[in-house]
């Protein structure tokens, strides 16, 4: 491939790249799969991109004016082999063909789920006990009846938290999990959590149907350890949040 060409189609893929991921970050999709701690590192790659962009469209219009000027510039060197530029091609075909979608049930069967005690440390879980109750998530509740010995003391509290249902052959037909993804690097490393809930209306609820429940907590003990159960006095059907993944 011509030089001038190479750079040309090089410059096109940083800038399709560019914006491909500046739209994610506008639409607020690339929380689907890096933490939203990275935002500010990949605004800096998205202006890195432009950049490149705009230095090799400054090149090729130099190396033109060199040419019309009767200087070969590119007399010693060697032709770029095309195939260099699948290495952009593929990853922006991938983000443009698979449409971009949170992790949801269908990843259980790989990654699993945890129902116990996921990245529970003395530094996450001490704030967790001067958050009111209704604002814990399913995170909270776990890593709290993981930490605690005596759950006695938030047996009965009133919980109201989101997640996406999830329902396991294993359970009640009065039962279903409450479902989250938690997410520390990106969504190759997430993972699955769950509380359980118990309701006459399990049974009506879709599979990965997004809902906010509210009641009780109530207490059950899984492989030798505590989790919470919500005793659900509502449960009211909701869209996708904005950031469907919790970071710990």
């Amino acid at each position: 491939m011509p030089h001038r060409l190479y750079r040309s189609v090089q410059a096109l893929l940083l800038l399709a790249l560019c914006i491909f991921f500046a739209g994610k970050l506008s639409s607020g999709q690339l929380t689907y799969y890096i933490n939203a701690r990275f935002i500010p590192l990949t605004i800096f790659g998205v202006v890195l991109l432009a950049i490149l962009a705009q230095t090799l469209f400054s090149e090729n219009r130099r190396s033109r004016r060199q040419e019309d000027a009767g200087d070969d510039v590119h007399v010693h060197e060697h032709k770029p082999a095309a195939a260099n530029l699948w290495f952009m091609v593929v990853p922006l075909a991938i983000g443009l063909l698979i449409p971009a979608r949170p992790l949801d049930s269908s990843a259980f069967s790989t990654k699993g789920f945890n129902t116990t005690g996921p990245l529970v440390s003395s530094d996450s879980t001490a704030q967790l006990f001067e958050t009111a109750s209704e604002d814990r998530n399913v995170l909270d509740w776990i890593k709290i009846f993981n930490y605690e010995t005596d759950v006695s003391a938030y047996i009965g509290r009133q919980a109201s938290v989101t997640g996406f249902v999830y329902r396991d052959d294993k359970l009640a037909e009065n039962q279903f999990y409450l479902s989250r993804f938690v997410v520390s690097c990106c969504a190759a490393d997430g993972f699955a959590i769950a509380m359980i809930v118990e309701s006459s209306q399990a049974q009506t609820l879709e599979q990965d149907s997004w809902v906010l429940v509210k009641g009780p907590i109530s207490s059950i003990v899984i492989n030798e350890r505590n989790a919470p159960v919500i005793q659900a006095e509502s449960i009211q059907a909701i869209p996708v949040p904005e950031q469907p993944y919790l970071f710990p």
